[in-house]
């Protein structure tokens, strides 16, 4: 017995052994130029399951007791804290192997405590980044003040396996979305995403929301906003489940944009690819992506839910991030209805504009109408839109989508107000070829595909009347007689001061002979002389002097704007001093500067631009590549038929309108050559039947009736058996019963 039992202890003792992960010594630490060459030793070290963790001498051998609050912290926190990410993305989501035969599942993956060393090497200076060592194992560099919960933590660990997808997953030349430009701002964003499956209360945060919502327009890709594109993710995840976000980087190809591998993984055509994204991109008035998820910290994630609140939290403490979340029409010249979108609106690759609607029909159901045409000679190989309705409640969820639309014409929805609060047009560039752009080329290089409207019963944001507009942000303030704007209590405007009527003064001191005209907004800072804030402009506590000027939709959140600088376009500043003739705008980010030159972008080698370099209008990185348009005639704009207030009938006690809203029914393409898709929404889990007639009311097919989830459904449907000509389609759920009809051609 005795002998049997050593023999199972001593297997046992063998098995732990086995199973466990041993350390990996990297072959750059034996390099006497490494920064951690003698900089390591076995007595500043921790080891968890997964995770080895080294830090330096200045902290000592029991960092959690340094005198510095900043550098302190406690390895073994530190550690659990990355072993709950662990868990959340490899054991239960599988992100990443952790088979034994693999490298996450025999070594350890290695954290270095930056800025706890006493050397001066500035290589031992960081805060939060990841990479791996030797292309064998992850690893991170972090500052003690980045371990202080999930956050950032989980957001580097998620890095860490985006390098391991590339090291055991996914290895070669460009796979998993390594060594080319076009893939790296997926990165970031992907990593958000991430964070989230660990950690509910970081599914977003108002730091990129904020980021977010003033940049739909620019391409999904870009470099402005690479940490804040993940709301896609959260959709992909709900139509094919988390794994296909996985299998985006195993299977990833050499030189592939992250759209493409979405677009092949799931066998589309570029035309489909733009269908399916406009999924995403409508969902974003009500940023309705349902799918719930149980973090690991045992919370039940709904991620649309998360972002909603995130939102309110924006508007009410920091509403001047809200200034660029809706888009501004322009309106063309001697007409009342008609408008378009300017340079700085114009959607690009893959971006969206979404414009609140304000209907002028009376009566509970309003009728809108609008008449859209795309400038295709911006970008005549390129340029492609989807566009449709969306309604939300009163508390910002969603109530209906309208059918998508991807051709010039006309098209109707209704807002019931007796259930719905809000309507929105949403209009969402879809390329007819997919374009890589290298990071940072610059807002000039980058295509737009800008578009007109002819609006019937509704005025646009901007043209409600000025009482009503960003109402929210109206109290405890008054009219300014000069001008018929609104300023706050606390705000010291000079009587001298113009404020158009629909500019807004939050706060700061504004004199002389300065004007805040357009939709600008101000808040806090000293505007003075000739200064002027005008169109969609936000300046937050900046000095503004001289004959300064901030436009468009320029953002200057500290810093000064003197002499005759002029901030304009997209640009965002922030905390920079500018002078002399400066002129900084596209979608710019710039320090300091004040040599005159044109500035439209972020300065980057593939640009050819360098901080405040003095390069003129003129130069190769200004020259925009995208072909000036005219607006189109009033006439090639006209309606077929007048638009009324009237909703069409179903019956003597039931309207499009009200069936419609049920079920969120929606048919495309329509009219459909073959393959079309039936999309409705489900409030809960219930049998669906639907079933189709020809124009006659014969029965033609059952194309289902099965019970469904709650959520949005979309269901595939081949019509290429059908003959030519109009199609009814009955959906049933539950006691609701929609009619809707298609065309075969």
């Amino acid at each position: 017995m005795k002998t049997l039992l050593l023999q199972v202890a001593l297997f046992l003792c063998s098995y732990f052994a086995m199973g466990q992960k041993t350390l990996f010594t990297p072959t750059e630490w034996s390099n006497p130029n490494n920064e951690f060459y003698n900089n390591l030793s076995n007595a500043r070290k921790y080891e968890s399951t997964n995770f080895v963790l080294y830090w330096g001498d200045k902290v000592g051998t029991d960092p959690s007791t340094y005198s510095d609050a900043s550098l302190r912290f406690t390895p073994k926190s530190v550690a659990d804290t990355l072993e709950t990410s662990f868990k959340r993305y490899v054991t239960d989501l599988k992100f990443v192997s952790n088979a034994p035969t693999t490298n996450m599942g025999k070594y350890k993956i290695i954290i270095m405590m930056m800025n706890t060393w006493n050397s001066t090497d500035g290589r031992l200076q960081a805060f939060a980044q990841a990479s791996s060592f030797s292309n064998t194992i992850g690893a991170m560099f972090v500052h003690p003040e980045a371990t202080r919960d999930g956050g950032a933590l989980s957001h580097e660990f998620a890095h860490t396996l985006q390098m391991m997808m590339h090291i055991q997953e996914n290895p070669g030349n460009g796979t998993a979305f390594s060594g080319y430009d076009w893939a790296g701002p997926f990165f970031e964003g992907h990593a958000n995403f991430m964070r989230a499956q660990a950690y509910s209360q970081w599914a977003e945060i108002d730091g990129t929301l904020t980021r977010w919502i003033q940049t739909r327009n620019f391409m999904w890709s870009s470099n402005r906003h690479h940490y804040t594109n993940f709301h896609l993710m959260y959709y992909v995840q709900e139509k094919e489940g988390f794994d296909f976000t996985r299998r985006m980087w195993a299977e990833s190809k050499n030189q592939e944009h992250p759209l493409e591998t979405i677009k092949r993984l799931k066998g589309f055509t570029q035309d489909q690819l733009d269908d399916y994204l406009w999924g995403y991109a409508q969902r974003q008035p009500a940023f309705d992506y349902p799918i719930q998820w149980t973090s690991q910290i045992n919370n039940t994630s709904n991620f649309g839910k998360k972002i909603r609140e995130t939102y309110t939290l924006i508007k009410s403490r920091m509403p001047r991030y809200t200034s660029r979340q809706y888009t501004f029409l322009t309106k063309v010249a001697g007409t009342t209805d008609q408008y378009y979108t300017n340079n700085d609106w114009a959607p690009q690759d893959y971006g969206m504009n979404i414009i609140p609607l304000y209907p002028t029909c009376t009566g509970t159901q309003k009728q809108i109408s609008i008449k859209f045409k795309g400038h295709t000679e911006v970008n005549p190989t390129q340029a492609g839109w989807r566009y449709g309705f969306v309604t939300t409640k009163a508390d910002g969820t969603i109530s209906r989508y309208s059918s998508m639309y991807k051709t010039d014409g006309e098209a109707s929805f209704t807002l019931d107000t007796a259930t719905e609060a809000n309507i929105f047009l949403v209009v969402f560039s879809a390329p007819k070829v997919h374009v890589n752009y290298n990071m940072d080329e610059g807002y000039p290089k980058q295509r737009r595909y800008p578009y007109e409207l002819k609006i019937a019963n509704a005025n646009p944001e901007g043209f409600q009347p000025a009482a009503d507009f960003r109402k929210f942000l109206k109290t405890n303030g008054r009219i300014h007689t000069n001008g018929g704007g609104w300023i706050s209590n606390s705000a010291n405007v000079a009587a001298s001061v113009y404020v158009g009527p629909y500019a807004i003064v939050r706060s700061g001191t504004i004199s002389g002979n300065a004007r805040i005209d357009g939709y600008a907004m101000v808040e806090g800072g000293n505007i003075s002389g000739n200064a002027i804030v005008r169109d969609n402009a936000c300046v937050y506590n900046a000095t503004l002097s001289s004959n300064a000027i901030v436009e468009g939709n320029a953002w200057m959140e500290g810093g000064s704007v003197a002499n005759t600088a002029n901030i304009k376009g997209n640009a965002m500043l922030f905390a920079g001093n500018f002078g002399g003739s400066v002129v900084v705008g596209g979608d710019a980010e710039i320090g300091s500067c004040s040599t005159a030159g044109v500035y439209l972008q972020f300065p980057y080698w593939r640009n050819g631009r360098t901080e405040c370099d003095g390069k003129g209008a003129t130069d190769v990185s200004n020259v925009d590549i995208n072909t000036a348009f005219t607006n189109f005639s009033a006439a090639s704009m006209a309606f077929s038929v007048t638009p009324t207030c009237t909703v069409a009938t179903l019956g003597t006690n039931k309207s499009i309108l009200e069936s419609e809203a049920e079920v969120g029914l929606s048919i495309f393409p329509n009219p459909t050559a073959g393959n079309l898709t039936i999309s409705f929404l489900q409030t809960e889990q219930e049998k669906v039947n639907i079933t189709l007639f020809d124009v006659n009311g014969r029965k033609v097919d059952v194309i289902t009736n099965q019970s469904y989830d709650a959520g949005r459904i979309e269901i595939p449907y081949n019509s290429g058996k059908l003959i030519k000509g109009v199609y009814l389609l009955r959906i049933q759920t539950g006691k609701t019963v929609v009619n809707k009809s298609f065309i075969k051609q």
